[in-house]
C-alpha cells in the first residue's frame, strides 16, 4: 500500500531535505504548551508529509512522550492496529535519556531522519540542559500575551544567547493559546520588542483549543484529524517548520 502523505507545497519537497535539522520547543514556565506542540509537528509531518521524523524526550522528570507511545502500544485494540496497518508508515523514533544524552542519542538515530524534536526539561538548571540546547539548529519558545509568560520567556531567551547555546537569530517566538480580539495588538508589539533584540517571532498564532489535548490529538502513532486545522494556526504553523528545514539545509550549517 502507498503511504498516504500530504502533496508537498511547492518549494518544499521532502526529497530536497538532505540532512537533519534539530528543533526544540522549549520554555522554563509550565504550561505553555512545548510538548504538546511538539507531538503536533512531529505527528504531521511524519505522516502526512513523508518527512522522516524522530523526537528525543530528555525531559526525564516525565518522559511524557515515550511514555504515551508505550502505553498507546499496551492499548491497542484491533482497529487500531489494523488503522496503524493501513497507514502504511512506520511511526516516528522515539527515544528516551536525559539532556545530557543528547549527543548519543543523535548518532543512534537512522540515517534518513530529516527532522528531529527534542522535548526539552522545564528547567534550565537541570543537569545536561547546556549540551542538550547546544545542538539545536532551532530553539522556538512557546509564550502566552501573558506579562509573567512574557517575562519568563524572554529572560530564558537572554539567558540562551549569553550562555551562547543558540544565537539570536535561530530563536524564534510563537505565541500559543492566542486570542486575536484579546492578544492581536499586544503581540504584534512584542514582537516589534523581540525584534529588537534579535528575536524573531513565527507568524502562525495558536488559538487556544481544548481539543489540542484529546489522545486523538495527541497520538504518536497517528496525525490529528485534518478536520481540526480549520482556524487552528496548526497548518501555518507546520508550513514554517517546514521552511526552517530548508533554510537549514540550504545554509551549509552541519549539525554540531
Amino acid at each position: 500500500m502507498t503511504p498516504q502523505v500530504e502533496p508537498q507545497q511547492a518549494g518544499t519537497p521532502a526529497e530536497s531535505i538532505q540532512r537533519p535539522t534539530v528543533i526544540a520547543f522549549a520554555t522554563q514556565k509550565g504550561g505553555m504548551g512545548k510538548t504538546t506542540l511538539s507531538v503536533l509537528v512531529a505527528s504531521w509531518l511524519h505522516y502526512k508529509r513523508g518527512i522522516k521524523v524522530a523526537l528525543l524526550d530528555v525531559d526525564s522528570s516525565q518522559l511524557s512522550v515515550y511514555n504515551q507511545r508505550i502505553s498507546e502500544h499496551e492499548h491497542m485494540d484491533a482497529e487500531t492496529a489494523a488503522k496503524l496497518d493501513e497507514q502504511d508508515i512506520e511511526p516516528y523514533k522515539i527515544l528516551s535519556g536525559g539532556p545530557g544524552d543528547v549527543p548519543l542519542l543523535l548518532s543512534q538515530l537512522p540515517a534518513n531522519v530529516q527532522l528531529v524534536l527534542v522535548d526539552m526539561p522545564g528547567s534550565i538548571d537541570v543537569e545536561g540542559y547546556e549540551v542538550a540546547i547546544s545542538k539545536l539548529d532551532y530553539l522556538i519558545v512557546p509564550m502566552e500575551t501573558s506579562r509573567y509568560a512574557v517575562t519568563t520567556g524572554f529572560s530564558y531567551l537572554n539567558a540562551i544567547r549569553e550562555l551562547d547555546l543558540v544565537p539570536a537569530e535561530r530563536c524564534r517566538v510563537v505565541w500559543n493559546r492566542y486570542k486575536p480580539s484579546r492578544d492581536g495588538e499586544i503581540a504584534d508589539q512584542l514582537d516589534q520588542s523581540f525584534a529588537q533584540y534579535g528575536f524573531k517571532s513565527l507568524k502562525s498564532r495558536i488559538p487556544q483549543r481544548d481539543s489540542y489535548q484529546d489522545s486523538t490529538n495527541l497520538s504518536t502513532l497517528f496525525p490529528m484529524p485534518t478536520s481540526y486545522l480549520r482556524n487552528s494556526g496548526l497548518k501555518e504553523l507546520f508550513a514554517e517548520i517546514e521552511s526552517l528545514l530548508l533554510t537549514t539545509n540550504n545554509d551549509g550549517r552541519t549539525t554540531k
